[in-house]
């Protein structure tokens, strides 16, 4: 079972102009809505460097550790990141 984030602590996915699409406040979560996220808004998070933050506040060192060698590509950057993030 993933372990949820504190109250308020929740991955906040935005478009690059700010906009709010969607939260998560587990490793499942984060999973879930990276595959099926606006791509704007998972290549604004993956170039930005966002992830590994959050994921290390989880506690999830070994995923931020996997993170750290990511190739980011427009074309597969979903896939990338949710092969990292399988559990």
């Amino acid at each position: 079972m993933a372990r949820d984030c504190a109250p308020g602590k929740e991955f906040v996915f935005k478009l690059p102009s700010g906009a709010v699409v969607g939260r998560a406040k587990n490793v499942d979560e984060l999973a879930a809505f990276i595959k099926n996220a606006p791509l704007e808004s998972v290549l604004y998070h993956a170039k930005g460097g966002h992830f590994a933050p959050w994921l290390n506040m989880l506690g999830e060192h070994k995923l931020v550790a996997a993170l750290k060698g990511l190739q980011i590509n427009d074309k597969t950057v979903r896939i990338a990141l949710l092969r990292v993030l399988k559990r």
